[in-house]
């Protein structure tokens, strides 16, 4: 298993347009392979550097046989994507310039020694982004 080389990928369950626009345009990320109609695309955080992260229209899931949605209209918060960055401050005054809509301002969060903030793409996906300084 090569998990040091994991991807993440958000499965699409409502408007895989506004997420493709969302990552894209707020987040800065550019499409390598796919487009806006889905229903698969990979973003990379520049033009030279490999895919990082992905978007999968959930109801192309149907191809693998045995999986099925859940039943639920409810984004439950079972997995965060962990955004390491070495400039909490900056980045989150840019994202939340662009429109990303945030939990709350960064702050330090004692009993897990470091300063975090978190945000939700169009879908109710949980991120959070971190001080990675180690100042």
């Amino acid at each position: 298993m090569k998990f040091n080389e994991t991807t993440i990928r958000i499965l699409v369950r409502k408007n895989y347009g506004e997420c493709y626009d969302f990552y894209t345009e707020k987040i800065g990320l550019i499409p390598v392979w796919g487009d806006r109609n889905g229903p698969y695309t990979s973003f990379a955080v520049s033009s030279d550097t490999p895919p990082c992260f992905a978007i999968f229209s959930g109801e192309a899931m149907s191809m693998f046989q045995g999986y099925t949605q859940p039943e639920t209209t409810n984004q439950p918060d079972t997995v965060a994507a962990i955004i390491p960055t070495l400039d909490l401050d900056g980045d989150y005054q840019r994202l939340k310039a662009a429109g990303v809509p945030f939990l709350g301002e960064p702050q330090f969060i004692e009993d897990w020694g470091m300063r975090c903030t978190y945000f939700r793409d169009p879908e109710g996906n949980l991120f959070e982004l971190n001080d990675a300084s180690g100042i």
